[in-house]
């Protein structure tokens, strides 16, 4: 009998919807690794705003490109602290983990992913990072684009109310307090930025399912998810 290698789970949508959360924990219960591709475009935003290129230089953003390395270097024993991420973000070598989650690099970010330079450096190493299997991506096309042969594909949305409610929450965590009318305009952009875009814009991959966070607590949106991967293991148990 051939065995088969475990699923990969993508799990998409905008900004507040609850990807990060519910992907950290539902790697944490199957033992997988996750994989943030947000933070590996956040990484790219933070090493262009360091420099002092502009998104729209795209000749200034190719030769950054060309000198920049951005990894998810494993944290081995120390990622289980981590809720199942197991990940730093590393910049040419340098540990940018905690530096990547402020607002304006969150908007250079959505800037950055239209361009299909940096489309064609970031999609083959998140392959790269699905292809063993037992990951769980999260991002805006991980099912649509990066893996769009994924075993388990959930399209995660709320309504914009409770997203930039959400987001304000996140920030003051991170000792950033914002006004929630900003934050609930900034996640409006963010939202127009990634659903607008011509290349890989945010959409509900084909045969994903959907999860309405709304009014569901993260262990309901957890168990819904949980309940999807099982459904696929029994389809393709020979």
């Amino acid at each position: 009998m051939t065995c088969r290698r475990d699923p990969v789970i993508t799990i998409d949508g905008p900004a507040g919807a609850g990807k990060s959360t519910t992907a950290r924990e539902v790697a944490r219960r199957l033992g997988f690794r996750l994989v943030d591709t947000g933070a590996l475009y956040r990484a790219l935003a933070w090493a262009l705003m360091r420099a002092g290129v502009s998104p729209e230089d795209e000749q200034g953003v190719g030769a950054l490109l060309a000198r920049t390395t951005v990894e998810l270097a494993d944290m081995g024993d120390d990622g289980g602290a981590d809720g199942g991420a197991g990940w730093r973000v590393l910049v040419n070598g340098r540990d940018v983990t905690a530096e990547i989650r402020t607002p304006e690099i969150a908007l250079t970010t959505s800037r950055l992913t239209a361009l299909r330079a940096v489309r064609d450096k970031m999609t083959p190493l998140q392959r790269g990072l699905a292809a063993a299997g037992g990951v769980v991506l999260e991002g805006r096309d991980t099912g649509s684009v990066v893996c769009p042969d994924a075993e388990v594909k959930v399209y995660l949305d709320a309504d914009l109310t409770e997203r930039a409610r959400r987001r304000r929450d996140e920030l003051a965590a991170h000792g950033l307090p914002a006004d929630y009318e900003s934050v609930k305009a900034e996640v409006a952009l963010r939202d127009r930025q990634d659903m607008e875009r011509e290349l890989a814009p945010l959409r509900k991959p084909p045969g994903a399912v959907t999860v309405d966070s709304t009014a569901l607590s993260t262990e309901a949106v957890v168990l819904r998810i949980l309940d999807a991967v099982e459904q696929a293991r029994c389809c393709t148990r020979s």
